[in-house]
Parts: C-alpha cells; structure tokens; sequence
C-alpha cells in the first residue's frame, strides 16, 4: 500500500510540474510569445502582356506576405477595366477563382502564366506599349493596395 501511495505521489508531482511548464505557453506554442504579427503585404512586379484584342488584357505580379499572419486577396478591379476576374489557367482550361487566393504567413502568391491571373475586360483606353494600367487589390486584413501594371510586349519573361 505504502509502494502505491509514493508511486501516486511520483505521479501527481510530475503532473504538477508538467502543468507548470504548460502554464506560460500561448495558444501558438511558443513561451511567452506574443501573438502573430499581422499581415505585411508587398505587390510587385506586376505587367499586362499587350493584348491581341484592345479591351481585354491580362495582368499577372507577385504577392509577398513578411508578416507573421497571413492574408487573403478578395478581389481585383481597375479603374479602366469594365470587370476584372482572378483566374486559374490549367493545361487545359481555365476557371474564375471564388473565394479568394490566401497569401501565406511569410510567404507568397504568384500570379504568372500557365496559373493565376487577372483578367481585365472592358478595357478602356486600350492598351499601350509602356503604359501603365491601375489595379486595385482587396485584402482581407491590408485593406486595398494599388499597382501600377507596366504593358510590356507580349512575349516578355520577368526575370526570375
């Protein structure tokens, strides 16, 4: 009995000291960490290859998210554009994006060809070499960002 009692004991000290150990830890794991910090986005590189056809064009840039949390782009429109869609191209389709394109915690989405893209229609003036078209992006949490989208030829390659 005496042997049950100390092996108890054994137990509930270490219990106890496993409980300690847990008592100062967030819910993301970490000692004494603070919460995540938020979102930071940053767009760049963002083009429209010259369309063939005057009023629709498509737009593609790099999305990167620094922070510690991470985000989700709603939506995309342009001030010059009638509609704008996020879509995803594939081999052999291509289909609208619902529900947004997430950005993760230090991380990044791109929007390059043969993936995700924006297509602008309704465009208006047409596109020029050179210039630059307006997009607004909606974040969840960074709110709306705008970029400038350079028209480039139509087979340029973004360094990499």
């Amino acid at each position: 009995m005496r042997r049950t009692t100390v092996a108890c004991a054994a137990v509930a000290a270490a219990l106890g000291l496993g409980l300690a150990a847990c008592a100062g830890t967030d819910h993301q794991g970490a000692a004494g960490a603070g919460p995540a910090s938020p979102a930071k986005i940053a767009v760049t590189g963002a083009y429209v290859p010259m369309p063939a056809s005057p009023d629709m064009a498509v737009a593609y840039f790099d999305i990167n998210n620094s922070g510690g949390t991470a985000d989700q782009l709603l939506s995309v429109s342009a001030p010059t554009a009638q509609s704008a869609e996020m879509d995803q191209s594939t081999a052999t389709s291509m289909s609208a994006i619902t529900g947004g394109v997430t950005v993760p915690a230090h991380g990044s989405a791109l929007f390059a060809r043969d993936g995700k893209h924006v297509m602008l229609m309704g465009l208006s003036p047409a596109p020029v070499l050179g210039h630059r078209i307006e997009l607004l992006l909606t974040f969840r949490q960074a709110g709306t960002i705008t970029v400038q989208a350079t028209v480039q030829p139509l087979t340029y390659q973004p360094a990499s």
